[in-house]
């Protein structure tokens, strides 16, 4: 046999065991506290979902571009003593954890649907890039426009677009998000998107967090999937939020929804079900006890089955919202407390309090205010609505009922 060709058949073959094991996966080994070096940070989050252990990150990390992981098995992380800093290069996601079709097998992952278990941090997004997909884009400021379809901070997606889905429960608990870099700044003055995505957990909680400026939801949920068939069984509960496009809001047909105790101040849209694609309909919907002051509409639920809304609290409704005197609204140029938009089934408006503005009488004279508005949404009548015990004071108009 020739020398020559076997040198080099067994150079070809060492080179490849070499690459092989340059891309194997540690499916093992505990994963390590970086402790504010951001270069270790993305291997030690792929560690702790390549393994299912525990993480604890402490530090400060500054962010110039996405921190992608793949989820493969549990991923716990307890980030309580940990910053998260954007800097004015990051374009896109701050951090996303990813389902894919293949890559997500790695680590005996193929047959786990993972839990997905965040506690604490502080996010930073002021001066990071915006989305090209954000409300009202030409309010971004020069120079900060970015490149990419999304921003957030925080960005789970359970589910393939072609119906691999990876995420069972989900809980993000006790973070702090900050999208402006001063405290009184409207939120489209904020950096990034999002603060929280989710989309395709088949339960999820997102809990005691607060959100300062941003620049599109402070929490957005969505069923995940081809046609959305992953992701209900959303609880959002005891979130704060100021200055923000969207509060909390719910998109894409999942069902089971919980908003409660949430507090959220100068919103243009407060807590919400919104529809994305014709036909696609959430059902099972609960909004009860939460607060919104200064928001355009405060409470909107769009093509929706079996809706509660109970004992929530408007205040201000038709004061100047993010430094704009006249409402942001799709639906005209009205403030609207609750509205239903295409809703049926069994539904209840009941023993919600819905204050107008009193602090200015030339301003309530100038403003429309509607308290409980009823209509058409992507081709279907509002029907079957009880609206009992609620209390309504300074509105042009208590119940506003609008039809084909």
């Amino acid at each position: 046999m020739n020398c020559n060709h076997l040198s080099k058949k067994l150079s070809f073959l060492i080179l490849s065991l070499v690459s092989s094991a340059a891309v194997a996966e540690d499916c093992t080994s505990t994963p390590i506290n970086p402790k504010g070096d951001t270069s270790k940070l993305q291997a030690a989050l792929q560690q702790a979902t390549n393994t299912g252990s525990e993480l604890v990150l402490t530090g400060t990390y500054y962010i110039s571009q996405d921190t992608k992981i793949y989820l493969r098995n549990d991923l716990k992380v307890d980030a309580s003593e940990a910053r998260f800093i954007a800097t004015e290069q990051l374009d896109g996601d701050m951090f996303s954890f990813d389902t894919h079709s293949s890559k997500s097998d790695v680590c005996s992952g193929a047959s786990v649907l993972a839990n997905f278990d965040w506690t604490g941090g502080t996010f930073n997004m002021s001066k990071a890039k915006v989305s090209t997909v954000v409300p009202l884009r030409h309010k971004t400021p020069e120079g900060r426009e970015g490149t990419k379809q999304t921003a957030d901070a925080l960005s789970i997606r359970g589910a393939t677009s072609s119906g691999k889905s990876k995420l069972n429960e989900l809980l993000i608990e006790n973070i702090v998000f900050i999208g402006t870099q001063n405290d009184t700044d409207p939120y489209y003055l904020a950096g990034g998107d999002s603060g929280i995505l989710m989309t395709g957990a088949l339960k999820a909680i997102i809990r005691n967090n607060s959100f300062f400026g941003v620049r599109d939801a402070a929490i957005y949920v969505s069923a995940g999937g081809e046609s959305g068939e992953y992701g209900d069984h959303f609880t959002l509960v005891n979130n704060y939020v100021e200055r923000a496009y969207d509060g909390i809001t719910s998109k894409r047909g999942a069902d089971n929804i919980k908003m409660q105790n949430n507090v959220m101040n100068d919103v243009v849209v407060g807590l919400s079900i919104k529809r994305v694609y014709d036909g696609w309909t959430a059902t099972n919907v609960n909004i009860s006890e939460n607060s919104v002051s200064n928001s355009v509409r405060p409470i909107s639920v769009e093509r929706a089955n079996d809706v509660v809304i109970d004992s929530n609290r408007i205040d201000n409704l038709g004061s100047i919202v993010a430094d704009s005197p006249t409402p942001t609204n799709k639906y005209g140029k009205q403030y609207e407390g609750i509205a239903l938009n295409g809703v049926q089934g069994s539904n209840r408006v009941t023993k919600n309090i819905i204050n107008g503005i009193t602090q200015d009488g030339s301003r309530e004279k100038d403003t429309t205010t509607w308290g409980i508005v009823l209509r058409p949404e992507d081709g279907r009548e509002t029907t079957n609505v009880v609206i009992e015990d609620n209390s309504y004071s300074r509105l042009d108009k208590w119940v506003n009922r609008i039809s084909l």
